[in-house]
């Protein structure tokens, strides 16, 4: 969409020169690889086992072709201004600290693929963003995706309710008649399909109102339908405090604002088993509190954790690990740990995997950078709106987050839109968006 003009970088005159077939196709890579990144290599997959399943050869073939899609299109397409925006050397350094520590994780094999084919999905994502040649092409990515998304995931409810409703068997008998969809899980479903309820708001004020309605609305009903309560509660309280934000303040404030939400979300739930005073203060507000048995699943990783405080276990290397499996059965606590793929923290899961060095890395990117990002967005209408909607997903996530791993998990289509939001933070602070016509 921009470099002064679109972020594919590609001059006007050259545009002008150029056939159609070359914006139709840069229009279709882009469509293609939203909705696989979304849709996932292998949907309806009724069981996750994160970065477990790297090994996959669906997997492997899906996320390597579509890395090296992007990379040749990149080639072709992209302008220089735009790849070195690209190569923010925070990002940098993340990716040499979640690549080092893999190496000395349980079984640093199947952590380095699982770290390599991680990176290799975020380079995918770039593409959705720098091949479109203007917001109107990037609005019907976003209409394809998200379509994609809805239409198969209703599909499957419809027709296929034994792989898109959880029908209570296994672990989580609780969980019974809660939707699903294409995805293993009804708080995945729920963080994917809560997120494309902002793009459809997206949609509505680029007045694409009835399509944007229409995606908005399908959304809305079916993370009600997911029962998962962090995702439903989330969407109306950020909707709250961008609108209130943008209007009582400007995009500083606002940013500011939205890491004060952070850091408060940090003390009420992962502050809780740090700390007494807080845990107080959580069950007098709300009595009995225990983030449905994950504050026990906290002090136990945390516990565990100590002594290995800045280089953590290695990525894959505590939950998938003889660690956690030769525990012995704590029945005071209301979650098996021997039982649990992660902390149910993401933030705790990058400590506890990366250290602290890789928790504070992880924070500066996916926080406090994209937060600086969204303040020297343009002022420009186009810029305007998307950089509302980026902001939107990634305070969503981010809360969610806290409740929810999936940071950094390559096979995760929430960890895909949180990269997405970063990366459209970052493009849009250093380059304008061209609207393009009708």
């Amino acid at each position: 969409m921009s470099n002064t003009a679109s972020l594919s970088g590609t001059d006007t005159g050259r545009l002008a020169a150029a056939p159609d077939f070359v914006g139709f196709a840069r229009f279709l890579i882009a469509a293609a690889v939203f909705s696989t990144l979304l849709v996932t290599v292998t949907p309806f997959a009724v069981t996750f086992e994160g970065s477990m399943d790297s090994g996959d050869l669906a997997n492997q073939l899906g996320y390597s072709s579509l890395a090296a899609i992007v990379l040749a299109g990149h080639l072709v397409f992209s302008d220089r201004h735009v790849l070195a925006a690209l190569m923010r050397p925070a990002w940098m350094l993340m990716t040499v600290w979640l690549l080092a520590s893999a190496m000395w994780a349980a079984n640093p094999e199947n952590a380095v693929r699982s770290a390599l084919f991680t990176l290799l999905a975020m380079t995918a994502v770039t593409g959705v963003f720098a091949f479109p040649r203007d917001a109107r092409a990037f609005r019907w990515v976003i209409v394809v995706a998200a379509f994609a998304v809805l239409g198969l995931s209703y599909f499957g409810v419809l027709f296929v309710p034994h792989l898109a409703i959880n029908d209570g068997s296994g672990s989580e008998p609780d969980h019974a008649g809660l939707w699903r969809g294409i995805f293993s899980h009804k708080n995945v479903a729920g963080a994917v399909i809560g997120s494309l309820f902002f793009l459809g708001v997206y949609l509505i004020r680029a007045r694409m109102v009835w399509i944007g309605l229409l995606i908005a609305g399908l959304s809305v009903n079916f993370v009600l339908h997911t029962g998962s309560k962090t995702s439903t509660g989330l969407l109306p309280l950020v909707m709250l405090v961008v609108i209130f934000g943008r209007l009582f303040g400007g995009r500083r404030l606002l940013a500011f604002g939205v890491f004060l939400v952070v850091v408060a979300m940090a003390l009420l739930t992962l502050g809780t088993v740090l700390s007494p005073t807080l845990d107080a203060i959580v069950q007098w507000m709300v009595p009995g509190t225990t983030y449905t048995g994950r504050m026990d699943l906290w002090r136990y990783a945390l516990e565990v954790w100590y002594g290995h405080e800045w280089a953590g276990f290695g990525l894959n290397g505590f939950w998938q690990s003889e660690v956690v499996a030769g525990t012995e059965r704590n029945f005071e606590l209301s979650w098996d740990p021997r039982g649990s793929p992660n902390a149910h923290n993401g933030y705790l899961d990058i400590a506890i995997s990366m250290g602290i060095p890789g928790l504070v890395l992880s924070v500066l990117i996916l926080v406090i950078l994209p937060l600086i990002d969204y303040a020297r967005i343009g002022r420009d209408r186009e810029s305007t709106v998307l950089g509302d909607t980026l902001l939107m997903i990634l305070t969503y996530l981010l809360l969610n987050s806290f409740l929810e791993s999936y940071l950094f998990e390559r096979a995760n289509p929430v960890w895909m839109l949180v990269w997405f939001a970063v990366v459209g933070l970052r493009l849009l602070s250093r380059h304008r968006v061209e609207p393009g016509a009708g």
